[in-house]
């Protein structure tokens, strides 16, 4: 005979893995042992679900089953219930068929079956469709709460970093989501920074050289490689450090020691900070207080914000600018002041560079010539025109009529104007959650027009009331009354936070110089134009 023994999930309880099929494989082999039967295998299907809902790839235990059942290696069947071999009629049905063809018994329960009986065919038909109609009926419930909790904004799932949740010392009743007093400092940092300019990398390096606990789930390859090649400077790992030498030194795979040291629970003190993970905490929607269910908005004020409307807003601009532009999609990477900044006069392509045969780097345009050669329309050398634009830059940040351009309607109607955006952006995101729920079918269309007349003059009225903030929030920090004083906080600046504020305040063109001529016998500011970005939209 052949034991069956599975688990769906664990739901968090790792240390209880393996202790429910442990259970049942013992349950097993005491029936075989009452009905005189010889045990020949065991099929295990630990943390796999038998449903149509939870499925989520072939059962090779169950197909393994079928296949020796049908080979006449097995002349019994058992298992702990119904529902652990199968709760999904259709899988019951290719069962029963195989053990009916080839005269296998079924014994669940402490019964035996012989499904070539008609009663015993329709007792274990009926058992079937009550495990099928059990997890159906929990699968509603559960999706029902879901969505009364999305809109409610009650937690599901794992909290975001930067919060924590408080239950009730008494009953143990769910009360609220409150920021975590360490993790939200550093989530607003994240943001305050990436809305200033600062590279992802650069960020993730210097939470890592401080030592700020990087946010992780589980042991991953990647930190027992790290562990593998970096003795831990805490004396506390250093046992383990050998341990994970010594096995990877034997053979054993990375990623079945990561998984040996989560079962073990050992702290994940190799895990680091990523730029993506700086790059999505910086947009997440989730900080201004948002709950979200499935992407969408679900509820705007679930619990207190941690980040301020206005500078999520400028995280996004910041993401936003960085996608669309693939050439300076990552400032950390960038070598140059003005590369894929300043553009060709010509064709408006982002401006490159090319070291020359001599050692002298040049600004060039990228755009292929009839030949195929680059540097078709534009090349001048990088010295002179980024000192020409530089100077030009400082000029214009001391002078009154930047102060007056920058600062006009002081900084309380700036922060009213991202405010405004920040609310036309939830808006936006909320109606989308409602398009999508019509196209389920989870809203009628007279529902979605009555949502569509209510939410759409609001985003309207947002839209108009918010204006076009184009320079980063960092530039308040470099206005000087001198040159000299802008000059010396712009070199206080990495070089990604000064082509990020060059790319907003100004537009730079590159000109041909002519043919004939040496760009160094002739002035920057004949083949170089800079023209100030427009700051604010005109006030309505």
């Amino acid at each position: 005979g052949g034991l069956f023994a599975r688990k769906s999930n664990y739901r968090g309880k790792k240390k209880n893995r393996g202790r429910s099929v442990r259970e049942q494989l013992a349950a097993g082999h005491e029936d075989a042992r009452r009905l005189s039967v010889k045990v020949v295998d065991e099929y295990v299907e630990d943390g796999t679900s038998a449903s149509r809902h939870g499925a989520d790839g072939e059962r090779d235990q169950l197909e393994r089953l079928l296949r020796d059942i049908a080979a006449k290696k097995l002349d019994i069947v058992i298992a702990w219930a119904s529902s652990r071999l199968q709760r999904d009629l259709a899988v019951y049905v290719r069962l029963r068929d195989a053990c009916w063809e080839h005269g296998v018994l079924w014994c669940y329960g402490g019964k035996v079956y012989d499904l070539s009986n008609p009663d015993d065919r329709f007792r274990t038909g009926l058992d079937a469709l009550l495990g099928e109609r059990e997890v159906d009926e929990l699968r509603t419930n559960v999706m029902r709460t879901l969505r009364a909790n999305a809109v409610t904004g009650v937690p599901h799932g794992i909290t975001p970093y930067g919060y924590r949740r408080v239950y009730a010392p008494e009953t143990g009743a769910f009360l609220r989501v409150e920021p975590d007093p360490f993790q939200a400092g550093i989530v607003r940092e994240i943001c305050l920074r990436v809305a200033n300019g600062e590279d992802y990398r650069a960020i993730a390096r210097s939470l890592d050289m401080r030592q700020i606990p990087a946010p992780a789930l589980r042991w991953t390859k990647a930190m027992v490689k790290r562990l593998a090649v970096h003795k831990p400077e805490n004396p506390e790992y250093e046992d383990l450090w050998q341990e994970v030498g010594d096995r990877l030194g034997k053979g054993e795979e990375h990623l079945d020691i990561a998984r040996d040291l989560q079962a073990r629970g050992i702290p994940l003190f190799m895990a680091r900070w990523q730029p993506t993970t700086i790059k999505e905490y910086a947009r997440d929607v989730r900080y201004l207080g948002a709950r979200t269910h499935h992407g969408e908005v679900s509820a705007a004020e679930a619990w207190h914000a941690i980040v301020s409307k206005a500078t999520h807003v400028r995280c996004k601009a910041v993401i936003e600018e960085r996608d669309k532009k693939p050439h300076n999609s990552r400032p950390g990477k960038a070598r140059y002041r003005l590369s894929g900044v300043m553009v060709c006069h010509i064709c408006e392509h982002p401006v490159g560079t090319h070291r020359t045969d001599s050692g002298n780097m040049n600004y060039l345009c990228k755009q292929p010539g009839r030949n195929g050669e680059k540097g078709y329309h534009v090349s001048a050398q990088m010295e002179p025109v980024d000192a020409y634009v530089l100077s030009w830059l400082f000029s214009w940040l001391s002078s009154p009529a930047f102060v007056e351009a920058y600062t006009k309607g002081d900084a309380e109607l700036v922060q009213k104007i991202e405010e405004a955006e920040a609310e036309a952006e939830l808006l936006r995101q909320r109606l989308d959650g409602f398009y999508a729920a019509a196209a389920e079918g989870k809203l009628s269309p007279e529902g979605l027009a009555a949502v569509e007349a209510q939410t759409r003059p609001k985003i309207k009225d947002a839209e108009d009331r918010a204006k076009t903030l184009r320079a980063p929030a960092i530039v308040r920090d470099i206005i000087g009354a001198t040159v000299e004083e802008v000059r010396a906080a712009w070199e206080k600046l990495t070089l990604p936070q000064q082509r990020m504020i060059t790319d907003a305040l100004v537009e730079v063109r590159l000109k041909p110089i002519g043919k004939g001529r040496d760009s160094a016998a002739v002035p920057a500011e004949d083949y170089v134009s800079v023209e100030p970005r427009k700051l604010f939209a005109t006030a309505a």
